[in-house]
């Protein structure tokens, strides 16, 4: 009896040592993870996923040079948006200790392209003109040249300088831009003319430089000179002509349409100038909203939406009419959020959303989101550029809680785009079928399999990037920025036509 007694002790202590030898060697902990990429460009994002060994209980993330400086997630993302090699350090946790692990990241240059717009383009001898810089990219170095038929250089080395023209003449404007890695130049023949002080001319501005069916929008002339009387003529606009120095015209047709200036001195010279194709006019049944980024980045249309901009977002680019400060820039770490509104909760109901994009490089980028914060089967819809380099280059969701509807295009379906060309995208719900438009022609649709998506809920609409709740004490994250311009982003109640929307590309 003894013996057996003793039998069955042995036997249980062995079975609790093997048992708390085994727990301890589960919980012994061995940091570890990998990056998506190890070598990137300034402005990428790395996603990060742990791959530590023993049983894990809390990560801490640190992060030299990136966006955000820690992190307590399990698989963060995270951008740096400036070149250099950089450390991502993971200390991994439990109960019974910790265990670090340390990685590189090497940041590459951006290629850069160069472009550029002035504070005013006619001048009178001895005037300042006040250059912008408005490349894309990472630049370190701004070489500028403006030179004249007659031979007369001027240089300036800052980003942003003030010229002062003292000889009269027309002018040629030349950046050349750099960093370590790239290079780029852009070069505007007849940039500057420099008049004699006697002289005139005369120019204009709107409030704003597109409007939709019914919409009115004020001029305001500019002159060098000494204008007595102003003649405006508008095509399309009410009135057609007016002798009032500030007129505020309506347009009642959607279109593109010109603009002509006269001004006349007290010795009887008279100067214009004619924008033609400067107002763009949409239709405005069931307008949602009118973004035409011509000197504002805010709504025109029935609402009057005014997004929060997040980083820096400007409206001084060339459209694709080659009209300077008409576009929204985004430099690729910024977008705009337009509060949520009833008017932007598509819910089960039909919609469009039309866009023009010149995107500035090729990687996966966000155009807008409505919804989403949740992540994915959040009730949501949104369009995304290269979310692979095949078969989705550009992309178009609706989703809710049953799943996700997509539309991808490759490039036989009209997907391919290159960076610094224009090309217009338009994205249709009606009912079950959603499809994606490329300069005015279908390229292709699909159908939701899981009845029609409630695509909105109280989240807001995003501009140039996705937002999503990723961070463990609930608050926004930010991602998949857009880097390049837009340009007329309008956004329908309805599901536009086909010729609805060949009209809409034509303006």
């Amino acid at each position: 009896m003894k013996i057996n007694f003793f039998l069955i002790c042995y036997v249980a202590l062995l079975g609790l040592f093997s048992s708390c030898k085994k727990d301890a060697e589960m919980t012994k902990l061995q940091a570890d993870f990998t990056l998506d990429s190890e070598v990137i460009q300034a402005g990428e994002s790395v996603v990060l996923s742990d791959a530590s060994t023993g049983t894990v209980s809390k990560w801490n993330w640190k992060f030299e040079g990136a966006d955000i400086k820690e992190s307590i997630l399990s698989n963060p993302t995270v951008m740096f948006e400036q070149p250099g090699e950089y450390t991502i350090t993971l200390v991994v946790s439990n109960a019974h200790g910790t265990a670090t692990a340390s990685k590189k990241v090497t940041v590459g240059y951006t290629a850069v392209q160069a472009d550029f717009r002035a504070d005013k383009r006619i001048v009178i001898q001895g005037d300042e003109v006040a250059f912008k810089d408005s490349s894309a990219g990472l630049v370190e170095s701004w070489d500028w040249e403006f030179r004249s038929a007659g031979g007369t250089v001027l240089t300036s080395k800052e980003q942003h300088p003030k010229i002062k023209f003292d000889k009269v003449g027309i002018y040629r404007a030349k950046l050349t831009i750099s960093n370590p890695e790239f290079s780029d130049e852009e070069v505007k023949e007849k940039f500057i003319e420099v008049l004699d002080a006697s002289n005139l001319s005369v120019d204009f501005s709107a409030s704003v430089t597109g409007t939709y069916e019914g919409g009115s929008i004020a001029f305001t002339p500019s002159s060098v000179g000494t204008v007595n009387n102003w003649l405006w003529e508008f095509e399309g606009g009410t009135p057609a002509t007016s002798t009032v120095k500030n007129p505020t015209v309506t347009y009642n047709q959607p279109g593109r349409y010109k603009v002509k200036l006269s001004g006349t001195n007290a010795g009887g010279v008279t100067k214009e100038k004619v924008r033609e194709g400067y107002i763009v006019v949409v239709p405005g049944d069931k307008l949602a909203a009118y973004f035409p980024f011509g000197g504002s980045l805010n709504d025109v249309g029935p609402y009057q939406f005014v997004p929060t901009i997040r980083g820096s977002v400007t409206s001084d680019g060339s459209d694709r009419k080659a009209v300077e400060n008409n576009v929204a820039v985004f430099n690729g770490a910024s977008g705009l959020v337009i509060a949520d509104h009833p008017a932007l909760n598509f819910g089960d109901q039909d919609y469009t959303v039309a866009v023009w994009l010149k995107a500035s490089k090729l990687t996966k980028m966000m155009v807008w989101q409505e919804s989403g914060d949740k992540g994915s089967k959040d009730n949501q819809t949104w369009l995304r550029l290269l979310s692979n380099t095949t078969d989705q280059l550009v992309t178009f969701a609706t989703e809710d809680a049953k799943g996700g509807a997509f539309v991808n295009l490759n490039e036989a379906q009209k997907g391919r785009w290159q960076p610094g060309e224009w090309f217009h995208v338009v994205t249709t719900r009606t009912g079950l079928k959603t499809s994606i438009y490329i300069n005015g022609a279908l390229a292709k649709e699909g159908s939701s399999g899981s009845g029609v998506k409630v695509v909105s809920n109280a989240g807001d609409f995003k501009i140039g990037m996705q937002r999503g709740t990723n961070a463990a004490d609930g608050s926004f994250t930010f991602g998949n920025y857009f880097n390049g311009m837009m340009d007329d982003l309008v956004i329908y109640n309805k599901a536009l036509t086909a010729a609805e929307v060949a009209a809409l590309f034509k303006l």
